[in-house]
């Protein structure tokens, strides 16, 4: 499995990981109606290919030109420092618990993510160990999913499993 990021300035959709070897992205899907949505990244127009409502995730078919940065998937070591990284800011986390699909972020209370900060990824060690997907104001707490739910995803990509209806 490996990672890549396209940034939308305009909207700040973030986009992470593909198969090498197949032409896909994935994204948060609540900032999506609908697949068949199109976002611009990196200057080019993509449709939302799949909505995964199970996992919260967009699944999004790039073209056979498309050039990715490419970055390394991870695992979480509870209780360590994380940082939430976009082309906007860098954010200082730790990871309080990392449960089989989601993890658990504590923020400093006046360092915390913005709405446009969806999707970001969150690094541990230089590697991406998930995407924040939701944060609660009330205790500084953010939820991301996991680096092992990528990995599933990417499995079921290259085996085809989630792309049938």
């Amino acid at each position: 499995m490996v990672l890549f990021s396209i940034w939308e300035n305009a909207h700040y959709r973030r986009c992470y990981f593909t198969q090498r070897e197949l032409p896909y992205m994935a994204t948060v899907s609540h900032i999506f109606r609908e697949e068949g949505e199109h976002l611009i990244a990196d200057g080019m127009r993509l449709a939302v290919t799949r909505i995964l409502k199970d996992f919260d995730l967009a699944l999004i078919e790039l073209p056979p030109e498309c050039m990715v940065k490419i970055t390394e998937l991870g695992s979480a070591a509870e209780l360590e420092e994380a940082f939430l990284v976009n082309d906007i800011h860098i954010i200082r986390c730790k990871v309080i618990n990392a449960g089989a699909s989601l993890l658990y972020l504590g923020f400093r209370c006046l360092d915390m993510p913005k709405p446009g900060d969806s999707s970001s990824p969150i690094l541990q060690a230089g590697k991406i160990i998930g995407i924040i997907f939701s944060v609660m104001l009330n205790n500084c707490m953010g939820i991301t999913i996991s680096s092992s739910i990528l990995r599933i995803l990417g499995t079921r990509i290259k085996k085809k499993s989630i792309l049938s209806k």
